[in-house]
């Protein structure tokens, strides 16, 4: 049973991904195609996978057009659908400028003017950091999971500082939200999908002001501290 779920994931992924890339040049906005996947793409995942889902704290997002940097934990590649299901506006995310590569997911992530990091060496990732900064003052709001890696157990680990460079550089505040659960419905580095409940809180929005070289450290395991302390 699971490999029919998983089956039907891949092929709705697949028919969602073309239909977002088609909609991106016909309309030439990454509004809609976006849109498409907290919408249409990310509810019938969830529902393929089994997934009964709690969310707290909502309304610790204030309401109005404002660009975040979602700071989440990591568990599961079904964080993603999480994240992009129980999020009220559109959100990008970030990942290694490999993935571009990757047919249709990669496909879609060009299309959709998500945000690709060099990390070939420490100056290229600072900088791809830098720039993407510049797109998040632009409107953007992006996804990001600063532990780096799917955790293999409930334990949050430590935040690498790109997430938070680029944080500086953006000027936004940051959305801490904890995923609790989805680790136990498909597990880091295997095919098989479990149902059952996942948790999604929100905490309250943290502001960057004052964010430098010099507080950065202690501001990452503040933001860590938060999102571990959500329930």
């Amino acid at each position: 049973m699971s490999s029919i779920r998983l089956t039907g994931m891949i092929i709705w992924s697949i028919l969602c991904i073309t239909s977002s890339i088609l909609v991106r040049f016909l309309t030439f906005s990454t509004h809609l195609g976006v849109a498409m996947a907290r919408t249409v793409w990310a509810p019938v995942i969830l529902w393929m996978a089994g997934i009964k889902l709690t969310v707290k704290g909502r309304e610790n997002i204030p309401a109005g057009k404002q660009s975040y940097i979602v700071v989440s934990n990591h568990q599961s590649v079904i964080d993603i659908p999480i994240l992009f299901y129980t999020l009220p506006f559109n959100v990008y995310f970030v990942a290694k400028k490999e993935i571009a590569k990757v047919p249709f997911i990669g496909w879609y992530m060009y299309a959709m003017g998500m945000i690709f990091i060099d990390r070939g060496s420490r100056d290229k990732a600072l900088q791809s950091m830098i720039n993407a900064g510049s797109l998040i003052r632009a409107g953007k709001s992006v996804m990001t999971f600063p532990e780096g890696t799917r955790s293999l157990n409930e334990q949050i680990g430590a935040f690498k500082a790109g997430t938070f460079v680029m944080a500086e550089k953006a000027g936004v505040d940051i959305l801490p939200v904890k995923i609790s659960g989805a680790g136990k419905i498909w597990p880091s580095g295997g095919f098989t999908i479990k149902r059952g409940p996942v948790t999604v809180s929100f905490g309250k929005p943290i502001s960057t002001v004052g964010l430098n070289d010099q507080t950065r450290a202690t501001f990452i395991e503040e933001v860590r501290e938060t999102v571990i302390n959500l329930s």
